[in-house]
């Protein structure tokens, strides 16, 4: 079962900060997760709410985030976009991942609890590894995008849900999983991975 940090160490470090991932690879991570929201001037920045705190300080980019991975680590790029509040940032996103090395794509899932954004991922890439982030469980959306996960909520996974995933060849990775009992429920109904702020105790 894959450990996944979620928007970093972020029980130990600020969420979606440069420290925050380097804390987690300290830690012995190779996965990660984040949140990428675009400015008003089109830099693509890492932050999961839709406001903004004015001490928030200096946002990371997801650029220096990708400068970071080390061969062998995978980020799931959380795009978050409800009603396609950023047009343009699938497209954005595509071209910064085909700038960098020409291997980065390989190690990229883009997910998005946005369904319509996920299709327009897929419709620019056929290639690249998309997540359905979801609160209620659609095998045909997964299926009708080619997508590699089901990214789900620890609140409504099952065994039954991961078998027919399985089934299908998606992967099923929970969210967000805290203890080291929930991660023991998790790993016993055989789920790929979990996303968690505690990468090193669970």
């Amino acid at each position: 079962m894959q450990i996944i940090a979620h928007r970093g160490a972020s029980a130990y470090q600020p969420e979606n900060t440069i420290e925050a991932f380097r804390v987690a690879q300290q830690m012995g991570c190779n996965y990660f997760e984040t949140d990428v929201q675009m400015t008003k001037d089109g830099s693509l920045v890492l932050w999961h709410d839709y406001d903004i705190d004015t001490h928030a300080g200096k946002l990371a980019g997801l650029e220096e985030l990708l400068a970071i991975l080390r061969p062998g680590d995978t980020l799931n790029i959380e795009i978050k976009n409800d009603g396609n509040l950023y047009p343009g940032i699938e497209e954005k996103i595509l071209n910064l991942l085909s700038s960098g090395r020409a291997d980065i794509k390989e190690q990229i899932l883009i997910s998005s609890f946005d369904y319509p954004t996920l299709q327009r991922v897929r419709a620019l890439d056929k290639n690249i590894k998309i997540g359905v982030l979801t609160k209620n469980f659609n095998l045909e959306e997964a299926l009708a995008i080619a997508a590699y996960s089901v990214n789900i909520s620890i609140k409504i996974v099952n065994k039954e849900i991961v078998d027919i995933c399985h089934k299908n060849n998606l992967k099923v990775l929970v969210y967000t999983v805290n203890t080291p009992e929930e991660a023991a429920a998790m790993a016993a109904i055989k789920v790929d991975g979990i996303f968690s702020d505690y990468p090193n105790i669970i």
